[in-house]
């Protein structure tokens, strides 16, 4: 692991990419969730993630889940919008016997995973500003404050890791 480390990192800090996403995901979960940064909604319990899903998540802490992964999602693309993310998220639709097609995820919560991540203060809009004077809002990215924290959650679970071999 180190020779690889040193290969992809010539600062030989640990970032998000260097980890498991489903070890990271799980740990910024917690991190979320620990820190009160996001806060559950009523309607969290009854909500359906998507138009093909029959039930809404089993999991009662299904939003901070997906706050953590949509965070991930802006620090390995960048910058992204609520319609990148719904396609990123998006499933077949089974229609039994017919032919299946590819359903776009609800965007609620990914506006509201948006919003509270902004309001944590990880999480920022990007905006562009024309000839003209007027701005144009392009997508949400990472705060510092946000790949900061990612990072050093990252750096414990390298850690962890290391610990188990």
């Amino acid at each position: 692991m180190e020779i690889q480390l040193a290969i992809i990192n010539p600062h030989h800090g640990v970032t998000v990419k260097d980890v498991p996403a489903r070890d990271f995901i799980e740990a910024f979960a917690r991190h979320l969730k620990k820190g009160n940064k996001i806060k559950m909604p009523e309607w969290a319990q009854y909500y359906k993630t998507a138009c093909f899903k029959d039930l809404a998540p089993y999991d009662a802490d299904w939003l901070y889940i997906r706050a953590a992964s949509v965070a991930y999602q802006l620090y390995v693309r960048g910058k992204v919008g609520v319609n990148t993310l719904r396609k990123h998220y998006s499933s077949k639709q089974r229609n039994g016997t017919c032919t299946e097609h590819s359903r776009l995820t609800a965007g609620k919560c990914i506006r509201y995973c948006l919003m509270e991540l902004e309001r944590a203060g990880l999480v920022g809009k990007i905006s562009f500003e024309n000839e003209d004077g007027a701005t144009t809002v392009n997508g949400k990215a990472l705060t510092k404050k946000g790949t900061t924290d990612m990072d050093r959650i990252a750096s414990q679970i390298a850690k962890e890791l290391k610990k188990r071999q």
